[in-house]
């Protein structure tokens, strides 16, 4: 159990009313996680929802020669739930693997009494759509970057929209992010620093010419 007023200091349920915050207080629970650790795993059946306060998941899927296939990765404040199963009874059977990418902190909510209030309340219903509603858009930027994009498309949209997160990741994890052999990574950085779209100083890419850099992929 947590005090409502943690849950209401976090802008995802700072919208709801005292009463419906005291509610859920009673239900939710606060872990922390070492970069590492595993959330759940897929094809398991999870009994909690889950709200990532700080800190970044990565999901992925494993082939049938064990090797890794990067799907997507949350940040702090995020609602970690597949809306597909939302409607199914009160059991979630979990689409993909997923793993802290660094040390991250999570607020884990009682499943059944979570979907319980939403059903029985609309502003947190409209609430939880708005919130499917940005990860359908966020996965259709995801598709569009894997099925569409080229290396350096794909690259320079991380740099335009996710800078942050280049610059704190290692190259081989942002290689492994983008589908991308770490030598081809490599390349492109090159080629956007010659053609001086970027500089990297200290390990950290600055962009320069922005429109250059969205010219790449629009």
């Amino acid at each position: 159990m947590v005090d409502f007023e943690f849950l209401k200091n976090i802008p995802f349920f700072s919208q709801l009313d005292d009463a419906i915050l005291k509610e859920l207080s009673t239900i939710a629970v606060v872990e922390n996680f070492a970069a590492g650790d595993i959330l759940f795993y897929e094809k398991d059946t999870q009994e909690s929802i889950f709200y990532l306060l700080d800190g970044i998941i990565k999901f992925y899927k494993v082939d049938r020669f064990d090797n890794e296939i990067f799907l997507y990765k949350l940040s702090s404040n995020s609602l970690v739930f597949d809306i597909s199963k939302f409607c199914d009874e009160y059991t979630i059977s979990c689409y993909a693997n997923s793993e802290f990418i660094e040390d991250s902190q999570v607020v884990i909510f009682e499943n059944k009494k979570f979907r319980e209030m939403i059903e029985n309340n609309t502003k947190f219903m409209k609430i939880i759509l708005n919130e499917s509603f940005r990860m359908i858009q966020q996965f259709q930027c995801i598709i569009s970057r894997n099925v569409v994009y080229d290396g350096t498309a794909k690259v320079a949209h991380m740099l335009a929209h996710d800078l942050e997160t280049f610059n704190t990741l290692k190259k081989h994890e942002i290689a492994y992010m983008l589908h991308l052999q770490p030598e081809t990574l490599s390349r492109i950085l090159k080629k956007l620093i010659r053609n001086e779209v970027i500089v990297i100083e200290k390990n950290c890419a600055k962009i320069v010419k922005m429109n250059e850099l969205q010219e790449i992929y629009e």
